[in-house]
């Protein structure tokens, strides 16, 4: 049992450190792959060819494209704060929505943006329990609130995202009775669905 509980412990303190390290060496490669045939062009324009043969070349020239590619994302943000940028990116948008097939990806990515764009709590009103997929409970976000035509009677529309990537999920119609209200704040329930579940705390409302 000892063996067992060490390995465990040892598995889940490597295995964040993995992901990260996976994770930082995709973007920079991915970014690599963006900029890195222009600052090799760059590199050769401006600098001796002595330059590209010097150890580590390679690994400095994607750290360099990383920062670029930051300092642009930041110069593009601030930008995008003035009313000219504004106008820019309302043209910008307008395009993409009027290509036939690329729209249907752009609007579907930018509501996703939207949507977790800021930690996905703004885009969330609360946190309720519901059945899905069949008789058990599981964590919910309500996105909008309607009323049934014939009957007026409250409609909750919920997100139920699957864990840990919380920008998939299933999106349910339920009426509000059918639910339990929770008193989970919605950036406690993406922690708790990231986390798949073991953030989750230690007592939970009467489900039944």
């Amino acid at each position: 049992m000892s063996f067992k509980n060490n390995f465990m412990r040892g598995l889940l303190f490597v295995i964040p450190i993995a992901v990260t390290i996976w994770s930082c060496n995709l973007i920079i490669g991915l970014v690599d792959q963006w900029l890195g045939q222009t600052m090799t062009w760059a590199v050769s324009a401006f600098l001796p060819p002595q330059v590209e043969q010097m150890p580590g070349f390679q690994a400095t020239l994607s750290v360099i494209s990383l920062l670029l590619l930051c300092m642009v994302l930041l110069g593009l943000g601030k930008i995008a704060s003035y009313r000219m940028g504004k106008e820019g990116m309302s043209l910008v948008d307008h395009l993409f929505i009027h290509i036939p097939g690329v729209n249907a990806i752009y609007r579907s990515t930018q509501k996703m943006v939207e949507a977790f764009g800021d930690g996905g709590a703004g885009s969330f009103k609360r946190c309720v329990y519901l059945r899905f997929p069949s008789t058990h409970y599981t964590l919910g976000f309500v996105t909008k609130e309607a009323r049934e035509a014939e009957t007026g009677r409250k409609l909750l529309i919920v997100f139920v995202p699957t864990g840990p990537n919380p920008t998939g999920g299933f999106t349910q119609i339920v009426a509000e009775q059918d639910t339990i209200a929770s008193d989970i704040s919605p950036e406690e329930g993406l922690k708790i669905v990231i986390s798949m579940g073991v953030l989750a705390g230690g007592t939970m409302p009467r489900l039944s």
